[in-house]
């Protein structure tokens, strides 16, 4: 449940309240906090045009990377202040050497909903793997079913690798399994009801999701291919007819959620731009060098690299992260009022 600030007051008066660990995370705006977007590294083996530079992203030191038991330590934290859901994220997640690892540390934590977002082209190999350490929702990435479109937005990936991998994943039994597309109107305008069909065949969900301004997505051409959701979902009813509501849940995200005639598929729309859904934001995001970043959309955040290599210890770590979450935490972001403010920031860069 969202409540108003006012409210909110009432139920927590200051950060104090929400630094013992157990009383949970939560924002001056009534919203407590209880996914953790964890990013393993910023590279990536594509370099998708609206989530990398055309060069890809600089290799750097090591050091500037949290090592494992950094990672865990923070995860101890999140999770004795109350963590639902933890998502890998990268850049690719696939390529980082210890996934397996921390999603299986992250089920002996007991964290209930272990999720990743991939690109999908190593899954053929490490979605059995996957399933066993823990993993229990997967999104994939899959802009086009057109390999020549699909190589040119990924800037040099394979589509029918990444098919396998999808194929892979549902043979391997990991619960859910979403396909995430970006909605540009050069790229997909023209093959959305595919990619319904490709979804819905196979029993996964879809979502359709407004390109933000975020890298180069946030300047001339790209800004150019912006495909509203509620134009998409007006081409998707064109083929398939009215588009049925489905209830929502907070677990469930931002998305609104539909579904064919009939009851057959889940077919979401996520609308960063066209219809602000900030007022139910319970997530945060941490890179691969240790910002952790309150909202995808403004700058704040903190440091946590140098409060790990200190030595704290978890309980100072919950206190310290409580605060800043309480402190800095917007109320919204501002794409929807100006499609430019982050456009030097990288998707992957960002953890999605």
């Amino acid at each position: 449940m969202v409540v108003s600030a006012a409210e909110s007051a009432s139920i927590i008066s200051s950060p104090d309240e929400v630094t013992g660990l157990g009383e949970g995370l939560w924002d001056q705006f009534g919203r407590r906090i209880t996914y953790l977007r964890l990013s393993l590294t910023e590279h990536c083996n594509f370099r998708c045009q609206y989530c990398s530079p055309a060069e890809g992203t600089p290799y750097f030191a090591r050091e500037d990377h949290l090592r494992p038991d950094e990672i865990h330590l923070v995860l101890r934290s999140f999770q004795a202040l109350g963590l639902q859901h933890l998502r890998f994220t990268g850049g690719e997640p696939l390529i980082h050497p210890q996934l397996l690892g921390h999603v299986g540390f992250a089920k002996k934590l007991g964290i209930g909903k272990i999720s990743l977002s991939s690109n999908g082209y190593l899954l053929d190999r490490l979605a059995e793997p996957l399933a066993q350490a823990g993993l229990n929702s997967l999104n994939v990435s899959l802009d086009s079913l057109d390999p020549e479109k699909f190589q040119q937005i990924t800037r040099g990936g394979v589509l029918p690798r990444v098919l396998r991998g999808i194929d892979a994943a549902r043979a391997a039994g990991i619960p859910r399994i979403k396909i995430n597309t970006v909605l540009l109107r050069s790229v997909n305008g023209l093959e959305l009801a595919s990619l319904v069909d490709y979804a819905v065949a196979r029993g996964l969900e879809i979502r359709f999701i407004e390109t933000m301004p975020l890298g180069s997505a946030g300047s001339g051409s790209q800004d150019q291919d912006y495909l509203s959701a509620s134009e998409a979902r007006a081409m998707i009813e064109r083929e398939f007819g009215a588009l049925l509501p489905l209830a929502n849940s907070r677990d469930q995200g931002p998305a609104r959620r539909y579904t064919l005639a009939g009851g057959h598929g889940s077919i979401g729309f996520i609308t960063p731009i066209s219809d602000n859904f900030c007022a139910t934001c319970n997530r945060v995001r941490l890179t691969a060098t240790g910002r952790l970043v309150f909202c995808l959309g403004q700058e704040a955040g903190m440091e946590l690299r140098p409060l790990l290599r200190s030595g704290i210890d978890m309980a100072e770590l919950g206190k310290a992260i409580a605060q800043g979450i309480w402190q800095e935490k917007p109320e919204r972001h501002v794409f929807d009022r100006d499609r430019n403010r982050s456009s030097k920031i990288f998707m992957m860069r960002l953890g999605g």
